[in-house]
């Protein structure tokens, strides 16, 4: 199979295999061997940069003696959505290759707290709060990229708050995020802006989102580092998410990960009630 560019589901995918030859004490020699693949074929495969067949995996595991019914499925599913297509590949030219990592991740998560210290989170935004947003990054170049970008965080809404199976879903919001300007002197924008998230976090047809708001009034909080999004799995590790515009760093190390879960403890603790935050989104609409 030809060598492609790693994506996280690979390397999930490859980390997996990699766990199990491990458990099995085997060299990448003696895998190679035993699947009768050459080295550098299996090597890639664990670091994610060769496409894996799904017919193959079930050879795979049945050579590591994996018998865990369970185990089993839930490697074969990790296969399975290693192999398909990504829906943002149809907004090629805006999705770099570090976002589409965060992308697939966001899609494959179970749980998903974001702290979000100066913006509401894409997924959360309003049409025309995004465009004002994107076009005042100054990262894109004409108007069709920032209708390719804008279409993108829309998309976003449906495969993190409304998939099948949706994540549970922890927005932490700092009262700067939910009082920053953004749009016409109207307010327009703003307003609908935060009626739609008042919406979302009164929502009883969401019971998995949860949205809280960090007043001023906490004074100093372990979120002043900045923003970060927290992910759980069905398998494989938590991961950290440092995410930019167009672009995404993530951490998987197990200290960094329970450093930041400590965080995220502090600042749902911080933060007002769900109702609460929904009163205050109302008080902070009728300022506008």
């Amino acid at each position: 199979m030809p060598e492609v560019r790693a994506t996280v589901r690979r390397r999930r995918l490859g980390r997996e295999l990699e766990m199990l030859r491990h458990a099995r004490k085997l060299t990448l020699e003696d895998a190679a061997i035993l699947l009768m693949r050459p080295k550098t074929s299996l090597s890639k495969i664990e670091n994610g940069k060769q496409q894996l067949r799904v017919r193959d995996v079930p050879f795979i595991l049945d050579k590591y003696e994996l018998d865990d019914p369970a185990r089993r499925e839930e490697i074969m599913a990790l296969a399975s959505k290693a192999a398909e297509r990504d829906w943002w590949q149809k907004f090629q030219g805006v999705v770099r290759d570090p976002f589409a990592d965060y992308l697939s991740l966001e899609e494959s998560a179970t749980l998903i707290f974001k702290w979000s210290p100066l913006l509401i989170p894409g997924w959360l935004q309003t049409e025309a709060y995004a465009r004002h947003v994107v076009a005042a990054s100054r990262m894109w170049q004409t108007e069709e990229e920032i209708d390719k970008f804008v279409a993108l965080r829309m998309k976003r809404k449906t495969t993190v708050l409304d998939r099948e199976e949706p994540p549970q879903v922890w927005v932490v919001l700092s009262e700067m995020a939910v009082r920053q300007r953004v749009g016409a002197p109207d307010m327009q924008v703003m307003k609908e802006q935060l009626e739609h998230l008042k919406d979302v976090a009164a929502d009883r047809g969401r019971p998995h989102v949860q949205i809280v708001l960090l007043p001023y009034l906490a004074g100093e909080h372990a979120g002043l580092e900045g923003a970060f999004t927290w992910m759980r799995f069905d398998s494989g590790p938590e991961v950290i998410c440092l995410e930019a515009l167009t672009s995404a760093q993530y951490l998987e190390d197990e200290d960094e990960v329970a450093r930041y879960a400590i965080a995220a403890d502090h600042l749902r603790s911080a933060a007002q009630s769900p109702r609460d935050t929904i009163t205050t989104l109302g008080k902070i609409i009728k300022e506008l």
